[in-house]
């Protein structure tokens, strides 16, 4: 099973048991495309296109749907000045991750320690301590000629950003992109609007001095996603500290390490040529600046005091919901079996409300629903 169908069953079963939903919410439903155009089947990771504000968690909802209106933010394939109906939006679930960290620099700090050495977390914004859609406040590459640009649409911009005083004393501006199921294919020719891509950011791309290795690809095969979007973000991180928006401005890509579809986005022969991924292509051949790129693995976020419970039970890959549910995750037939697949010696008991294990006339248990790493973990604590 591939990583987005595994994605799509876990959304579809948050959304049938979770108790956030109204029960309106439930109901199957086709797909809003950027358009407006609500075509196809009805999926059942798909919320109605009238609840489709219900894809934020409560928990985050109500400020990142003020956010977004107040800085002018559209949402991807939005519905009604709302995010869209997806449930397996990159752009919703990096909200529902992060919406708590705008007002709460020790959040932010906890988020990105493990992955960046993290000290005294600035506003980014007047009373932001992190901030969505970022492009910085120069259209360093003529992106938007002769209008404003907005966040978000048509210029060059990262899913979130944050400020801090890193450890030695510098300000470091990090630039955060959130990848979830996305993969990507050949693309079709577009001569016009290459030839605009070319004229923006060619010159950068040859610079000596830059972030990209010129001449390891053509021009024109950078184009190709995922490499396009890699590639312009990292243009702008080197913009903005060349601008002395910070003494240091560094990507970190959240990308999970299970879509492997992503990794084997390469669709020309010249990019497989490269490297088996694209992160190893992409770090290894075409990144000169290794320093002011990091990658992330989005579990960090699987942690209820640093997100919420309910982001835990939505996005996380073992969450059992009922007995047939800890069978299937345990991939075995009956629920006769459990005990056994679970390594348990002792004596298991399942009941409407949960699991219990016994250790003579004491039971431990989870109730429904739970991680079935959490059950793991009671057995062996158990065991020992």
């Amino acid at each position: 099973m591939s990583y987005s169908t595994e994605q799509r069953r876990h959304a579809a079963a948050w959304k049938h048991h979770t108790e956030a939903l109204p029960t309106a919410a439930k109901a199957p439903a086709p797909y809003v495309a950027k358009d407006g155009r609500a075509g196809g089947p009805a999926y059942e990771f798909c919320l109605p296109a009238a609840l489709a504000e219900h894809n934020l968690l409560p928990d985050v909802r109500d400020a990142a749907l003020a956010l977004f209106a107040e800085l002018g933010i559209p949402w991807h394939a939005g519905i009604g000045g709302g995010p869209g109906n997806h449930l397996l939006s990159s752009q919703v679930q990096c909200v529902n991750a992060l919406g708590q960290t705008v007002s709460d620099p020790a959040r932010v700090a906890a988020a990105f320690g493990s992955t960046v050495p993290v000290g005294e977390v600035l506003e980014i914004e007047p009373g932001r301590y992190l901030t969505f859609e970022y492009i910085g406040p120069t259209d360093f590459f003529s992106e938007a000629p002769g209008s404003d640009r907005i966040r978000g649409a048509r210029c060059t911009s990262v899913d979130a950003a944050f400020l801090h005083r890193a450890p030695d004393g510098g300000r470091e501006l990090v630039l955060v992109e959130w990848k979830y199921t996305e993969s990507y294919r050949l693309r079709d020719p577009e001569p016009a609007r290459d030839e605009t891509r070319r004229r923006r950011y060619a010159a950068a791309v040859a610079d000596p001095a830059g972030p990209i290795r010129d001449g390891v690809l053509p021009f024109d095969l950078l184009l190709d996603e995922p490499f396009y979007q890699l590639v312009r973000q990292q243009l702008l991180a080197h913009a903005l500290e060349k601008a002395g928006v910070a003494d240091r401005v560094r990507v970190v890509h959240v990308l999970p390490p299970d879509n492997q579809a992503y990794q084997r986005s390469l669709p020309r022969p010249e990019h497989r040529a490269l490297g088996q991924s694209v992160s190893q292509v992409w770090e290894q051949q075409l990144l000169r600046q290794t320093d002011r790129y990091t990658v992330m693995d989005p579990a960090v976020f699987l942690d209820p005091d640093l997100t919420s419970r309910e982001y835990v039970l939505r996005y996380a890959p073992d969450v059992v919901w009922d007995e047939d549910g800890l069978a299937a995750a345990l991939d075995v037939d009956s629920v006769d079996a459990i005990e056994d697949a679970l390594d348990w010696d002792g004596d298991l008991e399942l009941e409407a409300d949960g699991v219990y294990l016994r250790v003579g006339t004491t039971a431990t248990g989870l109730s429904y629903p739970f991680r079935l790493s959490a059950l793991q973990e009671l057995a062996a604590e158990l065991e020992a």
